[in-house]
């Protein structure tokens, strides 16, 4: 791992923490786990909105 270091965090998110992670893993691990599991979640949110935005511009594939 590279450069580290130290973040304060209350008893109740450090506990919250350790109960998303798995054995043997680290913060640093379950913290990149919630990263990309927001990032995910905005693209969905992203790709909805596209669609309502855009809605009559898409084609039913039955009308293809």
């Amino acid at each position: 791992m590279g450069e580290t270091t130290t973040i304060q965090v209350k008893k109740i998110t450090r506990d919250a923490l350790r109960s998303i992670g798995h054995m043997g893993e680290d913060y640093n691990t379950v913290i990149e786990l919630l990263i990309r599991e927001h990032n995910r979640n905005e693209l969905v949110e992203y790709s909805r909105n596209v669609v309502a935005e855009r809605k009559d511009e898409f084609v039913s594939i039955d009308e293809l």
